[in-house]
């Protein structure tokens, strides 16, 4: 009896244990926003705690810090829409599970995250535009290609950025959340556990497919 209990003891690690691993297999790309100045600059450093709020919620997370001098033209957003895809690609032909990859992005990143779907066209990979679509288009933004399971989060005092209804095709799994902050656009880098969980929580729950879209 007690070899009997030993095993079973041993077998329930083991199911814990792959448990844990495939939590920590769900992958995040997590695309910024603009306007980066160099490393000093502010923002970095609420980034890079955003950044490891996503890791702590058990997101194998992805992320490049992009300076505006490299990286905010149109072509270097377009041409980071494309190494985002590639990356992705590189998943799924290893095996990762569409439903395992997460692309989110910013403001800036929104846009990224926007092109780069429509680059992945997989309808499995879930994307997460953090602050919605934008209000003025900076970069060329085909929306009868993005494809994926999207999840819009904004905030109702956005200036910058408004709701992503009627411009998203027909038949996409979609779902939007509406922020009422009060900060407005720049809620979504404010450091403050109060300002982070309004929307990490959907993000976590779109991604680990929890949270359902039409």
């Amino acid at each position: 009896m007690k070899r009997l209990i030993g095993v079973l003891a041993s077998a329930a690690l083991v199911v814990g244990s792959l448990s844990v691993a495939h939590a920590a297999e769900k992958h995040l790309f997590y695309v910024h926003g603009c306007c980066i100045q160099g490393k000093n600059d502010p923002k970095v450093k609420a980034y890079e705690t955003i950044v490891q709020e996503l890791k702590s919620s058990g997101f194998s997370v992805s992320f490049e810090l992009r300076t505006a001098d490299i990286y905010d033209s149109n072509a270097q957003a377009m041409e980071y829409a494309e190494r985002i895809a590639g990356q992705v690609r590189d998943l799924l032909a290893k095996g990762t599970a569409p439903e395992d990859i997460t692309v989110a992005g910013y403001s800036l990143g929104s846009r990224i995250t926007l092109v780069a779907s429509g680059l992945i066209a997989n309808p499995k990979v879930n994307f997460v535009l953090i602050a919605g679509c934008p209000i003025k288009e900076t970069i060329p933004i085909d929306y009868s290609k993005v494809k994926g399971r999207v999840l819009s989060i904004r905030d109702a005092k956005d200036d910058k950025f408004e709701s992503c209804d009627g411009r998203l095709p027909e038949g996409i799994t979609y779902k939007e959340v509406v922020l009422n902050s009060g900060e407005g656009h720049a809620v979504f880098r404010l450091t403050d556990e109060k300002y982070l969980k309004l929307w990490k929580e959907p993000l976590v729950a779109w991604s680990k497919g929890e949270l359902s879209g039409r």
